[in-house]
């Protein structure tokens, strides 16, 4: 997934690091759709664009409201939480269709990852949680709910 470029129509530092981080949630948005479908490639476009943000955020942290920066510390741990999802993915790609113990083990691991990634979206998108907030702040207004995953 490539990163989608920033126009500078934005005039100042603070409407400019608010489009910023409004374009980089708005590409983790787009990947949401990838925590229900839960195919390999999807969930590897999320963590990207979840570590496109977190940089983001970790550059701009100085100017952000305090209520959100534990975005930051969401889309670090949404980023691991996936990349492990990917790692298990890479595994049973190299078993090749493996019907033995290790992908019977590597496939549990990955959903009990996935549902871990699910909870922490959920709880993140609840009403104040990390990624409202930050949603609210981009402009995005309050999605009060999980935004590509049912409940």
């Amino acid at each position: 997934m490539k990163a989608r470029r920033v126009a500078a129509v934005a005039t100042g530092i603070e409407a400019m690091r608010r489009q910023i981080v409004r374009l980089r949630l708005a590409e983790v948005l787009a990947g949401a759709f990838a925590l229900e479908r839960a195919e390999a490639a999807p969930l590897h476009d999320l963590r990207i664009a979840c570590k496109r943000l977190r940089y983001a955020l970790e550059l701009h942290c100085e100017g952000l409201p305090a209520q959100t920066q534990a975005a930051e510390r969401v889309m670090a741990e949404l980023q691991d939480l996936l990349g492990e999802i990917h790692d298990c993915d890479v595994l049973l790609a190299m078993i090749a269709k493996g019907s033995g113990e290790a992908a019977r083990i590597i496939r549990r691991d990955r959903g009990r990852l996935l549902t871990r990634v699910r909870r922490l979206w959920r709880t993140a998108f609840a009403v104040d949680g990390a990624l409202d907030v930050l949603a609210a702040y981009a402009g995005f207004g309050s999605p009060q709910g999980s935004p590509g995953i049912a409940p």
